[in-house]
């Protein structure tokens, strides 16, 4: 079924059209990774992405990693996945990130951090009709393989969203602020004062979604709050 498809709709590279594979050699060669982590409330350059001492809120984010810059295939690929549904390149971007963690020296210390740590991993969940509709929750999708990089224990009964809410794209930093107010909500059988967490999103634009989950998180009882995105 699935050669049947790829020949009446062959995938071709998000970068120059080639046919084959959504990423190609040579476009894949030019995907940039973040020069430097940042804090993620001030967003200023951060050793590994820690929140900064002075920064540091009671209920803020305790630190923020991400991978890519936010251009180019990259940027092309997240929003195939996520505003036209197109799930399998999803495998071949999983297939990216494991070879960057893997290879890559600029995320050692992160790596370490959170073999060390061992948080549990959670994705920014969508409002259940607009799931329903697409089918997916690409950041879940993105948890789950990140959970299984690392062996870590992946939760989806954590968060809730609890609110329909427009998509954050095109809004600005006040307007997404607004718009996710209140969107969220804790599952009430959990104990999340037991556990240290990754949040995983694809985005770093303004933080506002991450940082409203977080704060809702540690107010909960969590005690450290990582968030942790495909780009910035």
């Amino acid at each position: 079924m699935n050669l049947f498809f790829d020949l009446l709709f062959p995938k071709t590279c998000l970068g120059c059209g080639k046919i084959g594979q959504y990423f190609c050699p040579s476009c894949l060669d030019k995907i940039k990774f973040v020069n430097y982590q940042i804090c993620p409330a001030c967003e200023k350059p951060s050793f590994f992405g820690q929140t900064h001492r002075f920064c540091q809120m009671k209920w803020s984010l305790d630190g923020l990693i991400s991978l890519f810059t936010y251009e180019g295939i990259i940027r092309k690929a997240i929003h195939k996945l996520k505003f036209k549904y197109i799930t399998d390149l999803s495998e071949e971007l999983f297939n990216i990130i494991v070879t960057s963690l893997d290879k890559s020296s600029h995320f050692d210390l992160i790596k370490q951090y959170i073999l060390i740590e061992k948080p549990v991993v959670i994705s920014v969940p969508l409002y259940w009709y607009k799931e329903n509709y697409r089918g997916f929750n690409q950041a879940e999708i993105f948890g789950r393989k990140i959970a299984q990089i690392w062996g870590l224990e992946f939760r989806k009964d954590i968060l809730i969203r609890s609110k329909f809410t427009q998509p954050q794209f095109g809004l600005d930093k006040k307007e997404r602020r607004e718009n996710i107010k209140n969107a969220f909500s804790i599952s009430p059988n959990i104990h999340s004062s037991l556990f240290n967490i990754l949040l995983i999103d694809d985005i770093w634009t303004t933080g506002a979604t991450l940082k409203a989950c977080g704060s809702l998180l540690k107010r909960a009882g969590v005690k450290k709050v990582w968030g942790f995105t495909l780009a910035r």
